[in-house]
Parts: C-alpha cells; structure tokens; sequence
C-alpha cells in the first residue's frame, strides 16, 4: 500500500515537473505585488526564495548597523545605533505584514489557513510565566512556564513543516495551485 502511494506520489510529481519555476528576483516582486493579499496561494518556492533573500537582506542591515554604529560611536560616543540595529529594525518593521500575509498564502497553499499563525502568540504567556517565576521563584508558576514553553516550541514546529510541505491538491478552497497557472 506504501508503495502505490508512492507511486502515485512519483506520478503526480512527473506531471508536474511542467510548472513554472521561480527565482529570488521574482519571489521578491510576488511578495511586494501581494504585501495585503491575505487570500490566494504562495507556492514553496516563492515563500522560500523570499526568506532567502530577507535573511541575505537581514544580514546586510546588520553590517551597515555594525559599520554605521561604529562610526556614530567613535564620533559621538554613543552606543545608540550600535546597540539598537536601525537598519535591522526597519527592514523587520517594513516586512513585517507582508510576512504574514506571505505565510498566510503559504499556508493555505498547503490546506491550513493562515490563522494558524496565531500559534506564534503562545510566546506572550510563556514569557509572562517565566518572568513571573524568575520574580516569584514559584515551582507551580515554572511548571506552567516549562509547559507553556514546549507548547510554543511544538506550536512553531509544527508551523514549519507545514509551510515545508507540497500543495496538497491542485485546488483548494483558497484557489488553484499558484505553480499552474
């Protein structure tokens, strides 16, 4: 039974391999194109380009941070930029809702919908729990903060493997796979 499964699996894969494919560039200009759009489908691949070029993005504001900040520091002796990230924070602050958005087509692309992300809030109690028990030392209070803690971490697990999964079928209720048009 594994192996029809397989199979067909290896089939639909080989009936796919016509669908279009897509490069940073382009994972890029979807994500400004649809920075709203909250409906539809984002195919693995423009979701994975996209946080490829934000992590390269990232990594780059945070050199200008370190460069920027160093010399604001020699200058002026403030430690202001060089502790604070400006450029990092203003490139999270400006992707932020098209992140979410993004992740939101992604993952209905996989057949859950993008409230699912409301999973990622669990860190608000778990952070209020330890640092309650950090003020209180408290054991029941460190109880519920390790609990709350391997919820948030199975909450983000399960998250990724979702948003690392194939479309499910090649329309859902959210439209037509992205990949075939």
């Amino acid at each position: 039974m594994l192996y029809s499964m397989y199979k067909y699996h290896l089939g639909q894969l080989n009936m796919t391999n016509l669908a279009k494919n897509i490069n940073m560039i382009g994972a890029v200009m979807l994500f400004l194109e649809n920075y709203l759009n909250f409906t539809g489908r984002a195919s693995r691949g423009e979701f994975w380009w996209f946080y490829l070029a934000y992590i390269i993005a990232s990594i780059v504001c945070m050199v200008l941070d370190i460069i920027i900040g160093s010399a604001f520091y020699a200058l002026f002796d403030t430690e202001f930029l060089l502790t604070y990230g400006f450029f990092a924070n203003i490139l999270s602050i400006a992707a932020m809702i098209g992140y979410i958005s993004l992740t939101s087509r992604r993952l209905q692309d996989t057949g859950y919908s993008g409230w699912w992300q409301l999973l990622y809030l669990t860190i608000l109690p778990t952070t209020i729990f330890w640092v309650s028990f950090f003020l209180t030392e408290n054991l029941i209070i460190l109880s519920i903060a390790s609990l709350l803690t391997l919820v948030t971490m199975a909450s983000y697990v399960l998250i990724l493997v979702w948003l690392i999964l194939p479309p499910t079928e090649d329309e859902n209720k959210w439209g037509r796979n992205p990949l075939l048009d």
